[in-house]
């Protein structure tokens, strides 16, 4: 499964050899092009290499707010228009209550962007809970986002801002969410790199609060 899939996704795939031909769900949290633009070129690489290997068509679950199935339409009538060709996708929009293979996946409303409906997700597994919230607006309500991340084993939540704004949430808020709703363990994503100081200076002495990094691998 993919929480979100940015430009580069497919050759980040490529690059730590994670077999991109056994993805069953991507999970798209709104329709920036860093979290939305490369579920295309997936969907058309797997379309590609199942023709080369003769390998049969599995169903590829795109989870997303509402308007996602309508926005691929469009991706499609523009850069894939050949009527004959196609691959099959399940589009679930939001509300989604989805489970793959052993993971139970729910969504649940985000603040972000006027332009567009927003979604995060909830992941559960074995006993384990992952929440991750994608792009995330500073006036998202405190007391909404401790509940829905309320004692999760993993939060991946973005600390894109320094001061609070309609888009981007920061670390302060990040180590408020934490405290008030028993997170074991964040991990901060969508960090600036002229911002890094700031952050690596609130996080401290948090050894449960880490800043994302590419090729990370995280056991839960």
């Amino acid at each position: 499964m993919l929480l979100d899939c940015g430009p580069l996704t497919l050759a980040r795939l490529v690059e730590h050899a994670v077999p991109f031909r056994e993805i069953e769900a991507v999970c798209i949290t709104h329709f920036h092009t860093d979290h939305f633009a490369g579920l295309f070129p997936l969907v058309h690489a797997l379309w590609v290499d199942n023709k080369v290997t003769k390998r049969q068509d599995i169903p590829l679950t795109v989870m997303g707010p509402k308007t996602t199935e309508e926005r691929w339409k469009k991706l499609r009538e523009v850069f894939w228009p050949e009527p004959s060709e196609s691959f099959p996708l399940h589009v679930r929009e939001a509300p989604v209550q989805e489970t793959v293979g052993s993971l139970s996946i729910e969504s649940f409303a985000v603040k972000h962007a006027p332009w567009f409906l927003s979604v995060g997700y909830r992941i559960r597994s074995g006993g384990k809970m992952l929440v991750y919230t994608g792009d995330i607006g500073s006036d998202h309500p405190m007391e909404d986002l401790v509940e829905r991340v309320k004692g999760a084993d993993l939060l991946l939540i973005e600390a894109g801002g320094t001061k609070p704004s309609p888009n981007h949430f920061t670390i302060e808020q990040i180590l408020k969410l934490q405290d008030e709703a028993g997170v074991k363990r964040v991990i901060a994503t969508h960090i600036r790199e002229q911002n890094l100081p700031l952050i690596q200076s609130k996080i401290s002495g948090r050894k449960n609060v880490t800043i994302a990094e590419d090729g990370m691998v995280v056991e839960l």
